[in-house]
């Protein structure tokens, strides 16, 4: 295994705050953690002076888009865009065509993952062929490699609910939940009053927060469970009382909904086009304020990739859905950390501890010695554009010429380097 020695960084662990401190990897594992360690012949060095050093970033909601629509995105190539932007573990989502409902199925997916630039793991369908009729066979996908259940892209149904919760919990994997009430959203494409300026249906808030009342009283009496990405100040608060009740439930938000607003939506631009879809300013900051005070757990991309000609379509036709995963890191730095939201060190919560908790992950989410050596190292002073083009074999974002900072400058998974800034 490699051996490598990062100098001089600020080291951000969710457990210990920030100190400046070098950093041994060898044997995938970080061995020691200390000032002025020094390096021995033949030990590859990376000064890491003015960048910051955190354990890799884990998103944990991801969608490869294999099988089915591999036009837009593969497991490989959203691994490599997954590396270039600082994430060493990604967890996919099960709705592809058909959908990871099989052991079979799952089982052939891990194998095509194995050569993957990052951690990669997988969620099942929590339904039978994803299909909301009847609860899946949890215990088979779990030995088939399921690191998740959800139907996510469908809200689990009602009344199989706290029986999927509590299997999930026997057998100590995270039941994710899509919060939508699909019989509200019907047609709509996008938030109200961004609905009516472009002609279009609109998606009511009710579609999402009453799917996440649901699901938290669902968790007060069944047991665990986490909320999908969530977009609304009523969804924050639904949460936050929960918390305050010593419930059960998780939840996650995205970059797209701290970052931006449905008034950001300036014309009929399907990069603009997502589920839940871009919300008031005033859920935006709710959503600040949840990711600040310790309600929201975690940021998740959702990356959605989908090809230029399925956005071509304009809103009201085409798919749902924006990538992530290579903004995923200067939208955190710059609009959470610069700006002075939150701390380094509660950023190291959101994007690593937390999720590495969430799917059990008990070496991964930490700097400390004997932790799988995963890091990400980012540049809090380089800024640049978000491209056009992008390592992920799509481009649907809506930050596209926005000037960020805190890109990645490293990204580490098991000791070795999988991708250097140039």
């Amino acid at each position: 295994m490699p051996e490598l020695l990062i100098k001089n960084g600020l080291v951000i662990d969710p457990e210990r705050g920030e100190a400046r401190l070098d950093i041994l990897l060898s044997g995938g594992k970080i061995r020691r953690a200390a000032r002025g360690i020094v390096p021995r012949p033949g030990l590859e060095v990376f000064d890491a002076s003015g960048l910051w050093v955190f354990p890799g970033f884990i998103d944990a909601h991801v969608h490869a888009r294999e099988p089915g629509a591999e036009e837009s995105e593969t497991i490989l190539s959203a691994a490599s865009a997954a590396a270039a932007g600082g994430v060493t573990s990604i967890l996919l989502m099960p709705n592809t065509f058909p959908p990871l409902a099989t052991p079979a199925l799952l089982k052939k997916y891990c194998r095509r993952a194995a050569g993957a630039a990052v951690n990669v793991y997988f969620s099942a369908a929590a339904t039978a062929g994803r299909a909301g009729r009847r609860a899946g066979n949890l215990a088979a996908l779990k030995a088939a490699g399921a690191a998740a259940f959800t139907d996510d892209g469908s809200c689990l149904p009602r009344a199989l609910l706290p029986r999927l919760i509590g299997t999930a919990a026997a057998l100590g994997r995270p039941l994710l939940d899509h919060p939508e009430e699909f019989a509200l959203t019907g047609a709509g494409a996008a938030h109200s009053r961004a609905a009516a300026r472009l002609g279009l249906a609109g998606i009511p808030e009710k579609a999402e927060w009453l799917a996440v009342l649901r699901g938290v009283l669902a968790a007060s009496f069944a047991g665990p469970l986490h909320l999908q990405h969530l977009s609304l100040a009523a969804s924050v608060a639904a949460l936050r009382l929960a918390k305050e009740r010593g419930w059960p439930v998780t939840a996650e938000t995205c970059p797209h909904y701290f970052a931006l607003s449905e008034r950001d939506i300036k014309r009929d631009d399907a990069d603009f086009k997502m589920k839940p879809p871009l919300r008031a300013d005033a859920d935006r900051l709710a959503v600040l304020r949840g990711l600040a005070d310790g309600t929201i757990d975690i940021v998740a991309s959702d990356h959605a990739p989908h090809s230029a000609l399925l956005k071509a379509r304009g809103f009201k036709s085409a798919p749902f859905g924006v990538i992530g995963l290579e903004t995923l890191a200067p939208l955190c730095v710059t609009r959470l950390v610069l700006a002075g939201v939150l701390s380094g060190r509660r950023l190291a919560q959101l994007l690593s501890a937390n999720p590495a908790r969430l799917l059990g992950l008990k070496a991964k989410g930490s700097l400390r010695p004997g932790a799988d050596a995963d890091l990400t190292v980012i540049d809090p002073v380089r800024q640049k554009r978000v491209p056009a083009a992008f390592v992920s074999k799509s481009a649907n974002t809506p930050f596209k010429g926005m000037k960020l900072r805190g890109w990645p400058a490293l990204t580490v998974v098991a000791g070795k380097i999988v991708y250097r800034a140039a």
